[in-house]
């Protein structure tokens, strides 16, 4: 009956046999991924560190972010995306290690229009021109399984070290986010494909809306294998403001930070709250103390060097601290001859430090 199958023609085609499935021998997969206590094994190659010494995403594994709608995750994944490709973004606390990575951003949310805004936010962060290791695809119209099968061709031709984003992972599923045994399976194939190519894959998910929990079963299965999970949510104080927490992560933990979008629409990294404020103004008197005490003067571009291994920041972090002690908490003075020194009085209570 199977040999009339295969030879009869049905409306003018004849059938096409099923496709070959390999057969799983797991006598063959136990030799394969027995553990040799005696081999080498190197550690994970980090992509994105938060604060320099904490590692954020390593090849080989996957990362999660959540939150609830318009905290501006996807505000966050353009800087991610930027300090992979270039080592740096707009959110200094971000930075990235690898200089031979490949950067692909998978959309399945946002419109033509906005997806654009997007890659132009990403591209502005890595110095204006189109990078050669990145791109992006909106998969918007594509059905669920689709957009996986897409993903999965990603993944076949993958060359070089790669980090893909994912925004979103709920739209990856047939049946939806509650469906256990799928959403058992697609996280299966990220660990597998982060497992067998050298990438780290990096999903999106939105919240619960009446508790900080990640949506549905895909979301508990995500955070339980995922390697760092970072929330985002907005300031109760402050609506402008977005905080990133570490939520779970395998390596060192990092605090949280926070980050506003300026005039140009790219996110930068600021401050919580007064208190918060305060204990940094504080930190940035003792730098300039120390650079600066006994009547110095210095100008610009040697204050800058000075301040930069004084605290330990970035080019443009000391820039930024620099014009804030000059013109917003009055720790520094400037005369004609553009050479800075520290200012005689604390402005906060009008007494020399």
């Amino acid at each position: 009956m199977d040999k009339i199958a295969f030879t009869q023609k049905t409306n003018g085609m004849e059938p096409k046999p099923p496709p070959y499935v390999q057969k799983f021998d797991p006598a063959e997969a136990l030799i394969k991924y027995k553990v040799d206590p005696t081999k080498e094994i190197e550690k994970p190659r980090i992509i994105l560190s938060c604060y320099q010494s904490s590692p954020m995403a390593t090849i080989g594994n996957f990362s999660l972010i959540i939150g609830k709608a318009k905290t501006k995750k996807t505000f966050l994944v353009t800087s991610i995306a930027a300090a992979a490709i270039s080592g740096k973004c707009s959110i200094d606390c971000i930075t990235g290690n690898l200089t031979d990575i490949n950067v692909i951003l998978v959309d399945t949310e946002q419109a033509p229009y906005h997806l654009h805004r997007t890659v132009d936010r990403i591209i502005r962060q890595t110095g204006g021109t189109i990078p050669d290791n990145f791109s992006a695809y909106g998969l918007r119209p594509r059905t669920a399984s689709e957009r996986v099968q897409c993903i999965e061709e990603i993944i076949k031709n993958l060359n070089r070290p790669t980090l893909i984003i994912v925004d979103g992972l709920r739209d990856l599923l047939t049946r939806g986010i509650n469906d256990e045994p799928e959403a058992t399976e697609i996280i299966s194939k990220v660990l597998r494909w982060t497992y067998e190519k050298d990438c780290h894959i990096m999903l999106v998910l939105h919240q619960n809306k009446n508790d900080m929990n990640a949506r549905g079963h895909v979301g508990t299965e995500a955070v339980n294998k995922a390697e760092t999970v970072l929330s985002v949510a907005r300031d109760e104080r402050d609506r402008d403001i977005s905080i990133v927490t570490a939520e779970y992560c395998r390596d060192i933990d990092f605090p949280p930070f926070y980050f506003n979008i300026n005039e140009e629409g790219l996110p930068y990294e600021t401050e919580r709250s007064e208190s918060l404020q305060n204990r940094r103004v504080n930190q940035m008197k003792e730098h300039f103390v120390f650079i600066l005490s006994g009547m110095r003067s210095m100008q610009y571009t040697e204050l800058v060097k000075q301040y930069k291994e004084a605290a330990g920041v970035s080019d443009r972090t000391a820039k930024r601290h620099i014009s804030d002690a000059l013109v917003k908490f009055k720790i520094l003075r400037k005369d004609i001859a553009e050479y800075y020194r520290l200012n005689e009085i604390n402005n906060e209570n009008e007494e020399p430090f």
